[in-house]
């Protein structure tokens, strides 16, 4: 080998060598970057992760807020239910025992006996008469009432329910 070619080996090893560690610099440098994106990335996941868990943990509380206020509104309703129902088992109770009876206001003397006709001056309405039901009508009337007072409270505690429940929508 001549001296020429000997130089231009040592040229080309010098430019390969020169060659290979600008890629290896050029890898380190690509590296770092490919390590800082996946950084930033998992960093970014990782405040998604604390922000959807402070949402459902914000949501889970109010959905427990609601079901403690649905089941105090609904411990209210079903204790109103139950005095209705007491009230009215009770003027059952009083009528089927004749304690209580109904009266219905009429107009006109004709055909009510037992019943006075003359007004008395200690009433408030004038000289109305009134009649007794039949003690079979009034234990049936005091069942319609009691009936409607349920259906009403019920109807409440369902518009109570409505109310509570919209709140969160």
């Amino acid at each position: 080998m001549t001296a020429l070619q000997i130089r231009l080996l040592v040229l080309v090893g010098a430019c390969a060598l020169a060659t290979a560690a600008g890629a290896m610099v050029n890898g380190w440098r690509w590296e770092a970057r490919l390590a800082t994106a996946n950084q930033v990335h998992a960093d970014t996941l990782a405040e998604i992760d604390r922000a959807t868990a402070r949402k459902l943990q914000a949501q889970q509380e109010r959905q427990a807020n609601l079901q403690r206020r649905l089941e105090l509104t609904e411990q209210q309703h079903y204790q109103e239910l139950a005095h209705a129902q007491e009230n009215t088992d009770r003027l059952r109770a009083d009528l089927a025992a004749d304690r209580q009876r109904l009266l219905v206001k009429i107009r006109g003397s004709s055909g009510c006996s037992g019943v006075p006709a003359a007004p008395s001056t200690s009433g408030v309405d004038d000289g109305a008469q009134y009649a007794e039901l039949h003690q079979a009508t009034a234990s049936d009337l005091a069942a319609l009432a009691g009936d409607a007072d349920r259906c009403a409270v019920k109807l409440t505690a369902l518009q109570a329910w409505e109310i509570e429940t919209a709140r969160e929508r």
